[in-house]
């Protein structure tokens, strides 16, 4: 059991093949309500330059393109199988040079400093090997101001192992207050928790942190 659960929390984490694919298609039904809720807590304006960080199948990113007409929707993700998904249902954005979606590490962004007004990442900070790393790497690109917003379900929704431990090695999940103190050392500060009072959206749930100047 714990073989397999270690090969679904992989494939979640960077989907690969027919069972990454079908995983992908799961996701984009699965995550919808916290991909609509991250949406609009960012409050996109027209010219924004916005950062996804595991953008998975693209809805997301889907759904920014069609607010932010004049600005630039750009994304990574280190799974194939999800860059292959994700530039298919964005073709006519990223045609008309409106989104740029790549194969990448969170920790290794491939874009210039203060590029971004704004980043966010849903569910994908669990599979960050070094999440101070990614962190500091989404800071830098950042404008001095900008908005990050982390979506996850919080680590006290998961519920401990039986041994008291949490998680997996390949995927551990985080409180709110855990966010905080991570993002607190990568540079940002200002934050904001925002959770979705209705308990069917347990994973409504957003860290919010500015980058300082």
């Amino acid at each position: 059991m714990r073989m397999f659960q270690k090969y679904i929390d992989g494939q979640y984490g960077r989907p690969s093949g027919l069972v990454g694919r079908w995983i992908g298609g799961k996701m984009a039904a699965q995550h919808q309500p916290e991909n609509l809720w991250t949406v609009n807590l960012l409050d996109a304006q027209p010219r924004d330059w916005i950062l996804e960080v595991g953008f998975g199948p693209g809805f997301a990113v889907q759904e920014l393109a069609r607010r932010v007409p004049a600005g630039r929707i750009a994304g990574v993700d280190f799974s194939k199988a999800m860059l292959h998904t994700a530039r298919r249902r964005n073709a006519a954005a990223i045609r008309q040079g409106r989104v740029d979606l790549r194969e990448s590490d969170a920790a290794r962004l491939p874009f210039e400093d203060a590029m971004f007004d704004k980043a966010f990442s849903i569910h994908s900070i669990y599979f960050w090997p070094d999440p101070l790393a990614a962190l500091r790497e989404i800071r830098r690109v950042l404008k001095p101001g900008g908005l990050l917003a982390l979506t996850i379900l919080p680590k006290e929704k998961w519920g401990a192992n039986s041994d008291g431990t949490w998680g997996t090695p390949e995927c551990r999940p985080y409180s709110g207050g855990d966010l905080i103190r991570l993002m607190a050392e990568a540079g940002f500060g200002d934050f904001a928790v925002r959770a979705d009072p209705q308990p069917q959206f347990a994973a409504n749930f957003t860290v919010m942190g500015y980058a300082a100047a």
